[in-house]
């Protein structure tokens, strides 16, 4: 190096040490793999109850039954399929997440820095967005319904 050039300062060590950086990103994991089934869970019951339960009561609606069948009983059965859709795009984005966290760890193990890239990170994006329109979509199918089958009776 010519001596008119100025050396180039060390990298300072990182704020916060690799170990606890480490230990961090491992209890994310844990936590996203928990979250993956209790909201994956949750939200299947959820919207499964309230489109399985009105099918279940037009069954059960004696004479009104083809008429509230016919009014809203497709609304319902679609609401049914894009709650398991929703259910899918959920674990699908916590799956994702966890494969994150993971991969983070090896990163901080091996002394890289982590960063979120490639497709991964365009899963898991697009997964986290598109989870809540699927599954407001089918609230709304069962909404729809509702005020369908109010007008038949």
């Amino acid at each position: 190096m010519p001596a008119d050039e100025p050396a180039e300062a060390p990298e300072p060590p990182p704020i916060i040490p690799i170990e606890t950086r480490y230990q961090a990103q491992k209890e994310m994991l844990f936590g996203a793999l928990e979250r993956q089934y209790e909201y994956g869970k949750w939200l299947l019951a959820s919207l499964l109850a309230v489109h399985a339960g009105s099918l279940l009561a037009i069954s059960q609606a004696g004479e009104a039954r083809a008429r509230l069948y016919q009014a809203c009983g497709p609304l319902l059965i679609y609401g049914v399929a894009t709650t398991l859709v929703a259910g899918g795009l959920a674990w699908i984005n916590f799956s994702v997440v966890a494969n994150v966290y993971a991969g983070f760890l090896t990163d901080l193990r091996e002394g890289r820095e982590p960063a979120l890239k490639g497709t991964r990170k365009i899963v898991a994006k697009a997964t986290f967005w598109i989870t809540p329109i699927v599954a407001i979509g089918s609230l709304m199918l069962f909404l729809v319904a509702a005020v369908k089958a109010a007008n038949v009776l």
